[in-house]
């Protein structure tokens, strides 16, 4: 999630950064811009706390979860030969990363990073696969709540039935355990995904796995109480077809309105290739 501030716009689409004005005799002019300079590109992400980007002092973002570019073409214009970027933990001012940039760079680029709320990484770490299993393990972000939850492959036995408000009729589901008791703010280890097996219990049906989260303590559906709005997207082992993968899903419930939530999900991995 990006929060964007004060920024001054050259060009409709092209944001450029400008850390300072002045007036002369009571009216407000631009500084000299000496160069712009294009490909500006940041991505990362962020946990645990809120990220504050500022550049020559000035605060231009706030970072909460995926970081990435805001647009494909984001330049930086320089007033002097050198900017200077610093990325702050909102909570407290600490100031967790710097970068400077100067105006003769081919590219700004700040080197992809992850921060958990307490440490400021150059990448996430995460181990190889191992053979064709599949390993995965979950963050539950606590500004979702603090509610415990619980997450299950879900085999759904169903048919279709055009005639109905709903055409897919669920007639038997089978829960195949992940993760239990998954406590706000606290990674999981990894833990090993079972190929989802199950059998159809009537004639006529198919089956499809799903992964849910559910409140550990009440078994609820933990967004809305809905099934379809509490649905991981994530990859699961097929018999016999599977390569191995490792997944690491972090999960934060975030308010539409004061009764309505939505599941925002990321899989951290392909978010920080090797």
């Amino acid at each position: 999630m990006i929060k964007t501030f004060k920024i001054i716009y050259l060009v409709a689409i092209l944001p450029i950064f400008l850390f300072s004005a002045c007036e002369k005799d009571g009216n407000h002019i631009m500084p000299k811009i000496k160069a712009i300079n294009k490909d500006f590109n940041i991505s990362g992400f962020v946990m645990g706390d809120t990220v504050e980007q500022y550049f020559d002092g000035v605060k231009m973002r706030e970072y909460y979860g995926q970081v990435r570019t805001v647009y494909p073409l984001d330049q930086l214009a320089f007033e002097k030969d050198e900017i200077n970027m610093e990325l702050r933990r909102k909570s407290n001012g600490e100031t967790i990363y710097r970068q400077t940039f100067n105006i003769n760079d081919k590219q700004n680029t700040v080197p992809r990073f992850y921060f958990d709320g307490s440490n400021f990484n150059k990448g996430y770490t995460y181990p190889d696969s191992q053979g064709d299993e599949y390993t995965v393990n979950f963050y539950l972000d606590p500004s979702g709540g603090s509610t415990s939850v619980d997450i299950n492959i879900d085999v759904l036995e169903y048919y279709y039935d055009s005639t109905k408000p709903d055409p897919i009729i669920v007639v038997n589901t089978t829960t195949i355990p992940i993760a239990e008791n998954v406590k706000p703010g606290e990674w999981t280890p990894y833990l090993k995904v079972q190929i989802p097996m199950a059998h159809q219990q009537q004639d006529g049906t198919e089956l499809y796995p799903i992964v849910v989260v559910r409140d550990s303590k009440t078994k609820d559906y933990y967004v809305n109480n809905k099934r379809d709005q509490s649905t991981v997207t994530m990859e699961l082992p097929y018999d016999g077809v599977s390569p191995g993968k490792v997944q690491s899903i972090y999960l934060n419930k975030k308010t539409v309105t004061a009764k309505m939530f939505y599941l925002e999900v990321y899989d951290l991995i392909p978010l920080f290739p090797r």
